[in-house]
């Protein structure tokens, strides 16, 4: 990875660790943030929804103040928002993102996946798969296809446009589609013997915490039970060192510890892989794993 990519995806402990461009858009903007009290609640309801001069300014001075304040659960709001209003955008831009990333590189979580459901003794296999953070629904389509013992797929996300896009565009039997935050819907639908997956970058979204009590949750009530995740990290975070997250990047999402949190919610690690610098995906640092409760 060159230096531009590794700062770009370094973890964020303060202002100053980033460029010194975009320090001056944040620093300013939590400047002026007195200035424009009256903008704050629209921008808090809608921080992507508008690319205004006043709006973006306002925008990164609340990113700022929330950093600085160590708010994890304010930028997790902002990500949320984004993700529940513009997901159908960003998938429609980005739908080649299953061939050029999923199939190319990150397909080998779910190789490793079918090693080990074959190594399984009856009565631990899996009969669900949930994929939260589904996006257009082609990796889900493709393991409907491929993974014919599963009885049921259900892809979650929390953009309800894009959420009835799939439901129209995929006739499956097996197939199922909701829209909603996967942190609520999971404990309260979701069915033992079963699967886990993310892909392309979707718990960096949510909160330590959170991943906390769902992980705890699919070890305690699913089982048996795997996780499987394609998540992005910070370029420097280190994972024998550091157990805890971090914010990170340029959208200030989440470095998780996956291989830890996993295994401190009572998984074993049964595949752990990074790929690093493909320039097709803007040459982020990617986690696979794969865990197992049985």
């Amino acid at each position: 990875m060159n230096d531009s990519h590794h700062h770009e995806n370094a973890i964020r402990r303060s202002l100053s660790d980033f460029s010194l461009a975009k320090q001056l858009k944040l620093r300013l903007g939590k400047l002026l943030l007195p200035l424009f009290r009256g903008r704050i609640e629209a921008v808090e309801a809608a921080p992507f929804g508008s690319d205004g001069q006043i709006h973006r300014l306002v925008r990164n001075g609340l990113y700022a103040r929330a950093l600085e304040q160590g708010d994890f659960a304010k930028l997790r709001g902002y990500l949320s928002k984004y993700w529940g209003q513009e997901a159908k955008n960003f998938h429609d831009a980005w739908q080649d993102r299953f061939e050029r990333m999923f199939l190319k590189h990150d397909v080998i979580v779910i190789d490793e996946l079918e090693k080990a459901m074959a190594s399984l003794t009856d009565g631990t296999g899996f009969d669900h798969l949930y994929e939260i953070g589904c996006g257009g629904g082609q990796v889900i389509s493709y393991l409907a296809d491929r993974l014919t013992d599963i009885d049921g797929f259900v892809g979650i996300d929390l953009g309800a446009e894009q959420i009835k896009a799939n439901v129209k565009a995929f006739d499956h039997p097996k197939m199922a589609f909701h829209a909603a935050d996967a942190v609520e819907w999971v404990p309260a639908n979701a069915k033992p013997r079963s699967i886990v997956l993310t892909n392309g970058g979707v718990f960096e979204y949510f909160l330590r915490e959170e991943l906390q009590d769902l992980f705890a949750h699919v070890a305690e009530n699913l089982a048996p039970a795997a996780v499987a995740v394609v998540e992005t990290i910070g370029s420097d975070h280190d994972l024998d060192a550091h157990q805890e997250s971090f914010v990170y990047g340029r959208e200030l999402s989440f470095s998780h510890n996956y291989p830890h949190l996993l295994r401190e919610a009572g998984f074993e690690i049964v595949h752990q892989s990074e790929r690093v610098g493909y320039e097709v995906d803007g040459g982020g640092r990617w986690l696979l794993v794969l865990a197992l409760k049985v």
